[in-house]
């Protein structure tokens, strides 16, 4: 058994032990190894997350297509839950890296052809017809099996079994307009038959005149053969090719996804490697800053010479010269601040013409369907290819992304909350989180789907299926409410957007509950939504507050309340539950961590005599515990050394400057509200220290100078100019050589020596009696805050987790400090005081 099989097969063990399914060992072996051998995985199962994430992607859009797909790949359930709910991750980082990893090997698409078809699902344009088509291939490639391994089929460089999977990847993969299309329209039905899906794609292929590059075509027709399986020998032909004959090169293309609110032509790039979430629920790129740039084509490092003539083009074409015309500074404002008010969002004026209009609409059978659309565009923040994957049904064990109609003939929204971190096995006392969130359907739209289903009682909620034709009807409808009124110009970018832009202007409620609530990501940056975790029932109540506001900023432009309800305040669950970060710590499990840390505190005092190893352990424990507290208060990620010198707290004002996560400009540095009881501790600490040197002066003098450094930091760096403070900063932030004011004792032979303050020791200090991810204070801190309305531009402030354009700490930056650490701290002591957090004297000091 191969290094990752073994770890793997172990953690479904632990899984089904913790879960208490009375599952054996040896069954448990059975079933996993019939799940490699049936997908036909290579010998060190590399890539393996991403059959994962294959069947959560497809679950998100079709669950019927992900319950074949795991039925055909002979998938048992639990192991499928064992993967998925909790993180796999051992010490040996090239096992991580392998498990985790999104590419093939050389050689994998000839050797394991169907295993790459699982791998990369990654880089699929995913619909509910191509969910559909992906289940009816993986169920056709096992009853045609033979024909594709055929030695007499097979083709002079590749089998009948690479043609196929190859053909089928690259046609799941490649976003052209032609694929798109066959997507979108195969299979009719998901229990179409193969021969009655090759007749689909025969007739399609026969239909169209033109296609703009051959090989397009091609992957349809060695579709076609694979689903009719009418594989013929081939016929070789034997091509003269000139000896140098010149082959051009083929470049992948970046892959980018749209910013939400920002213009049409501005995209962020994503990485091709995949990011690898660490034990304590931290991600790769949470330890980096990214930024975004704006950069005008020439090389940044070269003087221009004044004497160049630059390069120019002038169109005489009016329109062109419009079009060409690029205010890069406007772009970049409308990208990095997306409520502007005066041209984006929809005015209280607009929004009751653009709601009267609809109305009237409903009640036209001709433009029911077209009215839907336009309202779940602006409620849902969905576009219109969204939209097109959303589904009705009504039985809970055939669930999928869309509209729930319940036993009440009440409506539902249901969608998925996934994200990439999950807590780890060995974890205890964290939240548990439910990934399936119900949200109200407004009554008024409920019947105006009932009534465009018409005879349906399931299916996608939108008849029409060619995403073009909607988009005109929408743009016709809008363009002539507009012309005919002279109000702004209605645009479905702006119905789309038109939370996120109402959101970021008067910041009612935080984005991270309509995030949860649809599905849609109000954040440019994923690590906003992976600290948050928050109650359903407290969801739906800041729902109801947004759109309370909304319909109150109509009514006070029109002077009459609004004839419908936007939103229907009610709940699916009686029981509340909790969506989110599944790293967020319970009260009791927070109560149990403080108890332990203040008992070792006391149990360790050391005696009258103050013998060296009564001095080590009482230390340590002293320090875990303000360490935790520090966690807890700042927000602070899971770094060594946290709290690199105290010249960086500030207890007059209650902040604290912290380098968590940082590059070489220090743009992700911050300072960050303290509590008044951490701070109180911090200060009792730094007293700690001062006696601690004393008394360990003549054993370990050299440690003790260095002691003297931390504790008299800030006469030390008062005299330094800007260069100097500079290269100081750079040398002691996250530091794991230079000693900080948070260290262990370890005892080595006969010899002490003092090591800075990792995550993993945090965690261990305290392991028989709790195990918590080293940076739970940083989720629960995040999670409590949003529980307490604050406002979610604090919050950001507070966590780091501005948006890019948004650099508290910049010349240009109009945030006031001060003011806001005078709000912050309020609720911070209000939270300790209630988590129970209490400052702990130092009997040494």
């Amino acid at each position: 058994m191969t290094t990752l099989k073994q770890h793997l097969y172990e953690h479904i063990c632990h899984y089904c032990d913790r879960q208490m399914l009375s599952i054996g060992k040896d069954e448990v072996l059975e079933d996993f190894e019939e799940l490699i051998e049936r997908i036909f995985a290579p010998e060190s199962l590399g890539g393996f997350k991403q059959l994962i994430q294959l069947i959560v992607h497809v679950r998100n859009i079709s669950s019927r297509s992900a319950e074949s797909i795991m039925k055909d790949l002979h998938w048992a359930p639990y192991i499928f839950d064992a993967l998925y709910k909790f993180s796999f991750e051992v010490d040996d980082k090239s096992i991580n890296n392998e498990y985790y990893r999104n590419s093939y090997h050389k050689g994998w698409c000839s050797e394991y052809p169907f295993y790459v078809v699982l791998l990369k699902s990654h880089e699929y344009q995913f619909t509910i017809k191509s969910c559909e088509l992906l289940a009816a291939f993986i169920k056709h490639y096992y009853s045609v099996l033979d024909t594709l391994r055929d030695k007499e089929l097979a083709r002079e460089s590749s089998t009948r079994e690479e043609d196929a999977c190859a053909n089928f990847r690259l046609f799941m993969k490649t976003n052209v307009a032609e694929f798109n299309s066959v997507r979108e329209a195969i299979p009719k039905t998901p229990l179409d038959t193969p021969m009655s899906i090759a007749n689909q794609l025969d007739k399609y292929l026969n239909d169209q005149e033109h296609w703009p590059y051959l090989a397009h075509k091609n992957y349809l027709r060695m579709l076609s053969h694979f689903f009719s399986n009418d594989w013929k020998s081939p016929k070789h032909i034997s091509r003269k090719r000139l000896p140098f004959e010149r082959v051009p090169k083929r470049y992948a293309e970046p892959i980018a996804v749209p910013i939400v609110g920002a213009h049409d032509d501005i995209f962020t790039l994503i990485p091709n490697e995949p990011l690898i979430p660490n034990s304590e629920g931290l991600d790769e790129d949470d330890q980096y800053v990214t930024q975004a740039f704006v950069v005008n084509n020439r090389d940044v490092n070269t003087k221009r010479d004044k004497t160049e003539l630059l390069d120019t083009a002038i169109p005489f074409n009016k329109r062109i010269q419009a079009r060409t015309s690029v205010d890069v500074t406007a772009k970049v404002r409308r990208s990095h601040n997306m409520g502007l008010q005066n041209t984006q969002l929809l005015m209280p004026e607009e929004l009751n013409l653009l709601i009267s209009k609809l109305i009237k609409l409903g009640n036209q059978q001709s433009n029911l369907e077209t009215a839907i659309v336009i309202w779940m565009m602006m409620l849902l923040s969905k576009s219109i290819a969204d939209i097109q994957n959303l589904v009705v049904f009504n039985d809970l064990a055939k669930k999928q992304q869309g509209l729930y109609i319940d036993e009440h003939e009440r409506g539902w929204w249901f969608f998925y909350v996934i994200h990439s971190a999950k807590s780890r096995l060995d974890n205890v006392g964290l939240i548990e989180v439910k990934e399936e969130v119900f949200t109200a359907c407004p009554d008024f739209l409920l019947r105006l789907i009932k009534a465009n289903l018409g005879k349906r009682t399931s299916g996608p909620v939108i008849n029409e299926t060619d995403n073009q034709v909607i988009t005109d009807n929408i743009t016709q409808k809008l363009k002539k409410l507009s012309d005919r009124h002279s109000s702004g110009r209605l645009s479905v970018r702006r119905l789309v957007n038109f939370i996120s832009y109402y959101l970021n202007s008067t910041d009612v409620i935080d984005p991270i509950f309509i995030d949860y609530s649809y599905a849609v990501n109000m954040y440019t940056t994923r690590v906003a939504r992976s600290y948050a975790n928050v109650s359903d029932h407290y969801r739906c109540q800041q729902l109801n507050k947004l759109w309370q506001s909304v319909e109150k900023d109509i009514e006070r432009h029109s002077g009459k309340p609004l004839p419908i309800s936007l939103f229907n305040f009610r709940n699916f669950c009686q029981e509340d539950q909790f969506i989110g970060s599944s790293f967020t710590p319970t009260k009791s499990a927070v109560s149990t961590l403080i108890d332990t840390l203040t008992r070792r505190v006391n149990l360790s005092q050391p005696s009258f005599h103050h013998r060296l190893v009564d001095i080590i352990d009482y230390h340590n424990a002293f320090t875990a515990y303000t360490a935790w507290m520090l966690l807890f208060g700042t927000g602070y990620r899971a770094a060594w050394n946290p709290l690199q010198t105290f010249a960086l707290f500030v207890p007059s004002l209650n902040l604290m400057g912290i380098s968590d996560k940082d590059d070489s400009d220090y743009s992700h540095s911050r300072i960050v509200a303290v509590p008044n009881v951490l701070t109180s501790q911090l200060i009792e600490y730094k007293r700690h220290l001062g006696c601690l040197r004393s008394l360990l002066r003549v054993l370990i003098p050299k440690l003790c100078s260095t002691i003297d450094n931390i504790v008299a930091v800030d006469q030390h760096v008062l005299g330094f100019n800007h260069s100097q403070a500079s290269q100081w900063y750079k040398v002691i932030r996250n530091s794991r050589k230079e000693q900080g004011p948070f260290f262990f004792f370890h005892q080595q032979g006969s010899s002490v020596v003092a090591k800075n303050l990792s995550p993993s020791e945090l965690v261990n200090y305290c392991r028989n009696e709790i195990v918590l991810p080293s940076n739970a204070g940083r989720h629960w801190l995040k999670s409590h805050l949003l529980e307490k309305n604050v406002a979610s531009e604090l919050i950001n402030f507070q966590m780091g987790h501005w948006q890019a354009g948004e650099v508290p700490l910049g010349h240009y930056s109009s945030l006031s400090h001060i003011d806001a650490i005078n709000d912050i701290v309020p609720v911070l002591d209000e939270l300790f005081e209630e988590a129970g957090w209490v400052q702990l004297k130092s009997v040494i000091s």
